[in-house]
């Protein structure tokens, strides 16, 4: 938990909208497939599965070939009289299709069917290949998530993040699997029919050859602004999945408050907005389709046109123009094809520069360059000395103000004051979801910045006030304090924190599945879980923020008798609200403003007569 104060700075996603914009401004200006190649490193960690489909992307493209060959053949060596049917061509020919039409027809289903087999292949190893390539680069974007600093998901809403791992994601997969696919083949494909054109007849190949820049420039120029709007269509989804799953974390606030309306509104706008920009990019991408068909149609009725005159002059016979028709035909959709898959690439590497922005994110909080310090035997001493700390989302805001404190190993220290008063960021920056600025944070006198953060976080287990669980049964969120917990440690860690009888209530007992963030479970239910969980834990030093606000008087007593047991042998922090909960602390810090403005026990801060006193006065008299 951290202070009402920093709660409305994490939300406001201020810092990530502007992130946003430069990227945006960033992209407009790019004008390559350069972040693709980002990609490759994914790719190339199976080069089994690369290496069958680019072999069976040459068999297929290969075998396209052949067919208006096959059609040459037909028409030839078919029907085309005596004096074509007699030369060199379709006398070989007939060694294999026995001399007559069904021989020819036999010969071009059995090409058929290897061209069918070719591209089912070559379709079953690329999508497999790019299923594992999106499975890894998901895994890699949410390993990295993970990774990442309290201070990122200050800039950054959640719904936001998962829209990237998701949707762009998804965009990529499109490509790897269809675009980047088909571009190959295309390209192969363009390559070789170009070369059986000029074999059949040069006049004709140049002529095909002069449609290619007006369909590719204009391909080239309308592609820019497809991505532009591609770009801001991804950019408003993801608004929306941001606004969207903040409502839906919230949903029972939303409707306490009855402002279902206004949050549907607010999605139905972004997703409105969404929608526009993908309507701009399928006008201008349909009137570049329309535009390319159109000259493509226009150009091969042209080399028909001219191809005729030349069948009737007996320069050509009725079969070369049938086969260099449909190369011409494989030569003009294919670039037409690329250019509809040009702009899949570009839209795709504005996807990938997004995932790579992530994977390419340094924490904040990362281990020392040079060897970390080890822990092993952690006595539980902490100190504060001189520290001065403000959020990085407010650095005008400071929360702490010349702090300095030291808790001996075994002592149970409690922190008491105004919400607002900078307690809970005392155990922000101990779990080093945050570095000070100014001053030293220290563990058994060492800096805690020495050590690695996962080592360091081991030695706490704490108890926060929302009590955050996870779906799951009431066995794997006890379990999460401790990987490889036993059942047994389980329950015993469950008794000890007085949740073991309403677990057993439960249908399944300790099986039963919880729901999403254990919602099926009261306050106080959920909260003695999570008090479980740290028991389990066993660390060194005990956190506890707020533990026992949502628990009824018996069980507050119950679990209050649980932790006294716990804070015996281990260095306990204890923020309370509820001042009769740490009456019995070795020594109570009142805070006040970032400032610590009292220290002592419970009766000598009563006869100070300051803060502590004040509060306790409105406390205990309301009895």
């Amino acid at each position: 938990m951290v202070d009402n104060a920093d709660i409305s700075g994490r939300s406001s996603g201020a810092a990530f909208s502007e992130a946003v914009e430069k990227d945006k401004a960033h992209r407009a200006k790019s004008r390559s497939l350069k972040p693709l190649r980002a990609l490759w490193p994914f790719v190339t960690r199976y080069p089994g599965w690369l290496i069958g489909f680019l072999i069976f992307l040459i068999l297929s493209a290969g075998a396209g070939l052949i067919l208006p060959g096959i059609l040459k053949l037909i028409v030839d060596c078919g029907f085309g009289g005596d004096a074509i049917s007699n030369s060199t061509f379709c006398t070989r020919a007939s060694t294999f299709g026995d001399g007559d039409l069904m021989g020819y027809f036999g010969i071009a289903v059995i090409f058929a069917v290897f061209y069918a087999a070719f591209g089912a292949l070559r379709f079953f190893f690329i999508t497999t290949l790019g299923q594992r390539v999106i499975a890894d680069i998901r895994r890699a974007v949410y390993s990295k998530l993970l990774t990442l600093s309290p201070a990122f998901f200050e800039r950054v809403r959640t719904g936001e993040v998962l829209s990237r791992l998701t949707t762009d994601t998804t965009l990529i997969e499109t490509v790897i699997t269809g675009s980047i696919s088909f571009a190959l083949r295309s390209i192969a494909t363009i390559i070789g029919a170009l070369f059986l054109m000029f074999v059949l007849s040069w006049k004709l190949s140049l002529m095909v050859l002069a449609i290619g820049p007006l369909i590719i420039v204009p391909a080239i120029i309308v592609g820019k602004r497809i991505r532009s709007l591609s770009r801001l269509s991804q950019d408003r989804l993801a608004e929306a999945s941001g606004r969207g799953s903040e409502a839906l974390t919230a949903v029972q606030t939303v409707q306490a408050f009855t402002r279902e309306a206004m949050e549907d509104d607010n999605f139905s706008t972004a997703i409105e907005q969404s929608f526009a920009a993908q309507k701009s990019r399928i006008t201008v991408q349909s009137l570049l389709t329309a535009m390319i068909f159109s000259i493509s149609m226009i150009s091969i009725f042209g080399i028909l046109l001219y191809g005729a005159s030349s069948v009737s002059k007996g320069t050509i016979t009725g079969g070369d123009i049938a086969a260099f028709t449909g190369y011409a035909i494989l030569v003009v959709s294919s670039s037409g094809a690329l250019t509809e898959t040009w702009t899949n690439l570009l839209r795709a590497a504005g996807a990938s520069e997004r995932l790579v922005e992530i994977l390419e994110t340094e924490s904040e909080i990362k281990a020392p360059e040079d060897n970390a310090v080890m822990l092993k035997s952690v006595r539980g001493e902490i100190g504060f000395k001189d520290v001065n700390f403000a959020y990085p989302t407010r650095p005008d805001d400071v929360i702490l103000k010349d702090i300095t404190l030291t808790v001996a190993p075994g002592e149970t220290v409690a922190l008491v004051g105004p919400s607002g008063a900078g307690k809970s960021t005392i155990f922000q920056l101990l779990l080093r979801f945050y570095d000070v600025k100014q001053g030293r944070v220290t563990l058994d006198g060492k800096t805690i910045t020495a050590f690695d953060p996962t080592d360091l976080r081991r030695t706490f287990a704490i108890v926060q006030q929302n009590t955050p669980l996870f779906s799951g049964s009431a066995m794997d969120n006890i379990r999460y304090g401790r990987d490889g917990a036993s059942d047994a440690e389980v329950i015993e860690a469950a008794k000890a924190a007085y949740a073991h009888e309403f677990i057993m209530a439960l249908p399944k007992g300790y099986e039963t599945d919880l729901g999403e963030r254990a919602t099926t479970l009261s306050g106080g239910q959920r909260q003695r879980l999570a008090i479980a969980r740290a028991i389990l834990r066993d660390a060194p030093v005990l956190l506890l923020d707020e533990a026992t606000s949502a628990l009824d008087a018996e069980s507050e007593r119950a679990v209050q008798m649980a932790f006294e047991a716990m804070s015996k042998d281990r260095t306990t922090i204890v923020i309370a609200h509820r001042l009769a909960t740490v009456k019995k602390a070795d020594r109570i810090i009142v805070f006040d403003e970032g400032r610590m403005v009292g220290e002592g026990t419970h009766d000598s801060l009563i006869k100070d007569d300051g803060l502590y006193a004040r509060l306790a006065a409105l406390q205990f008299d309301k009895g």
